[in-house]
């Protein structure tokens, strides 16, 4: 599923002081004066007027890392950031990369990775609420935000009680996951320990492809077996990838 532009039409500027996105028209943006001081007024006017969705990345960013009006304008190095990386991407960008290759600075590199990591946060369910896991979709939609834009392979468990909600949502393993590191009693143990019936295991692509390899498929039919001799279901076994893309083992070989 592709999510909508953020990108409005919206008032044009006369001289643009900075390189857009590919594709997108000059009067598509108004963030610089001519002086070029930061104008956060006008976001500040816009999102009264017409809502904090017709605001673009940048300019959403911009009002975040505002600065005073006789500072430079943070504008420019916020659309060369963006042109350089998703929103998504940015969750895993170094902090020392913020600073040096954007020239944000240590402040406004701290505000930035704060407000990314709450909106991290937010997708996330209240820890009060037990999350309810139906179909794969949702056991996705669970990991997803801690799993999608890693640059490192993660092993995550979901320990499900008998009503499929979620008990445990565990990190085992992460760096290089093969065979030789799985351990079917570490996998099974949160379940064991807590009595639980079910788990579903979670690992991502960091290439961004979902596609199962042999030895995730051989690992997956070891674990199913596995769970037949400890009396705990292994519901699922998913795999993460970039854009919204997963694949559902369970679904893939029909156990």
């Amino acid at each position: 599923m592709t999510a909508p532009s953020l990108w409005e039409p919206t008032l044009p500027l006369t001289t643009p002081q900075y390189t857009l996105f590919p594709g997108v028209e000059s009067t598509q943006v108004r963030a610089v004066s001519s002086e070029g001081a930061l104008d956060t007024q006008k976001f500040q006017e816009q999102v009264q007027r017409r809502g904090v969705t017709t605001l673009s990345n940048a300019e959403l960013l911009t009002l975040v890392l505002r600065t005073g009006e006789a500072s430079e304008s943070i504008v420019p190095r916020l659309y060369t950031l963006l042109n350089s990386y998703s929103v998504q991407q940015l969750l895993r960008v170094d902090f020392g990369e913020l600073c040096q290759q954007f020239d944000l600075g240590e402040a406004k590199a701290a505000q930035l990775q704060a407000v990314l990591e709450v909106a991290r946060r937010l997708t996330l369910p209240a820890d009060e609420d037990k999350y309810t896991i139906r179909s794969p979709f949702d056991a996705v939609n669970l990991v997803r935000p801690d799993m999608e834009f890693l640059d490192h392979e993660q092993l995550r468990v979901l320990v499900l009680n008998t009503k499929n909600q979620v008990e445990a949502n565990l990190m085992l393993y992460q760096g290089t996951i093969n065979t030789s590191v799985l351990r079917a009693a570490e996998i099974f143990r949160p379940a064991i320990t807590r009595k639980s019936p079910n788990i579903i295991i979670c690992h991502n692509h960091p290439s961004g492809d979902p596609e199962p390899s042999q030895e995730d498929i051989s690992t997956t039919k070891q674990l199913i077996e596995a769970g037949k001799l400890l009396d705990v279901e292994l519901i699922d076994h998913l795999i993460i990838g970039k854009n919204n893309r997963f694949t559902s083992l369970k679904e893939r070989l029909r156990w």
